[in-house]
């Protein structure tokens, strides 16, 4: 009986995404369904709510909950959401990082989320790492969809940044956006994910499971660099350096839509292995959307 319910999960997934957003229940929604790359998962972030905001991530704690950023419908249960969908009003959640956190270890690393795009106004960071004396946050996923192309078609931009710090302490920066205007999924979740490869500097952007971009990088810096000292706290929705006051600049600004089930890896994951992790992670949300009914 459980295969048949699996089946018809995952069969349920294609009307999932065409169909209009899913209301998805408050109680735990099957996460353990999700297993790709288990053992090499170091920060989870489901951002249920200020009790359950981190499942997984050693040294990470929730600080607090600025502006207008609340919990609302997610994709799994409930998500952040920027409920005024104004990029320029303050609203994100703040995560202190301990001395020891996860970031330190890390040699490559893949980045996993799910978000949902206002159309109004989609600009700013989806998460973000401090750092004192860096222009950049140390850690960056952002999205822009405010710009339009040469035939006037309304474009978004995807971009993920990493700021490195070599031995020398030098800043090093490694940076890949796209500009596509197939990428403009609105109102709708869809996967956002970045790899880096510290051995060989390969870099690679990813959405709903498709690699988009490629890039190479050098010299080839594990990830741990860009953690420094003074790396002491980490932000959900809002670009680090425009929170801490060195910019003004509206592009370094809020996320202004909904974040869901971001999730770090230490370990670069292969194109399959994220499709198949979308393909699990919107099960769990059918499975759960179909619980729901049936109660």
């Amino acid at each position: 009986m459980k295969k048949v319910f699996v089946l018809l999960a995952f069969a349920a997934v294609a009307s999932f995404v065409a169909c209009d957003p899913v209301e998805i229940p408050e109680e735990d929604p099957g996460t353990s369904l999700v297993t790709v790359a288990a053992d090499n998962l170091v920060a989870y972030l489901p951002l249920e709510s200020a009790e359950k905001a981190v499942s997984v991530g050693e040294g990470i704690t929730l600080a607090e909950a600025k502006g207008s950023a609340s919990y609302g419908e997610g994709l799994l249960g409930q998500g952040y959401i920027n409920t005024t969908g104004d990029n320029m009003k303050q609203a994100y959640l703040k995560f202190n990082l301990a001395s020891n956190n996860v970031f330190k270890n890390l040699e490559s690393m893949t980045f996993t989320c799910w978000v949902k795009l206002n159309e109004a106004c989609s600009k700013g960071a989806i998460l973000s790492v401090n750092g004192s004396g860096i222009d950049w946050p140390a850690f960056i996923a952002y999205f822009d969809n405010s710009g339009t192309n040469d035939e006037g078609v309304k474009t978004q931009q995807v971009n993920g940044r990493l700021v490195f710090h070599d031995s020398e302490g030098a800043e090093q920066n490694l940076w890949l956006d796209t500009w596509d205007p197939n990428l403009a999924k609105y109102g709708k979740w869809f996967q956002f994910a970045f790899t880096y490869d510290s051995t060989t500097g390969a870099w690679h952007l990813l959405v709903d499971g498709v690699n988009i971009k490629d890039a190479e990088f050098g010299p080839k810096i594990p990830v741990s660099n860009f953690v420094t000292a003074s790396c002491n706290a980490m932000y959900v929705g809002g670009w680090s350096t425009f929170i801490e006051g060195q910019s003004t600049q509206d592009w370094q600004s809020y996320f202004a839509g909904s974040i869901d089930e971001i999730r770090i890896y230490n370990r670069v994951l292969s194109e399959t292995e994220i499709s198949t992790l979308r393909v699990q992670e919107l099960a769990a949300a059918v499975a759960a959307a179909a619980s729901s009914a049936t109660k």
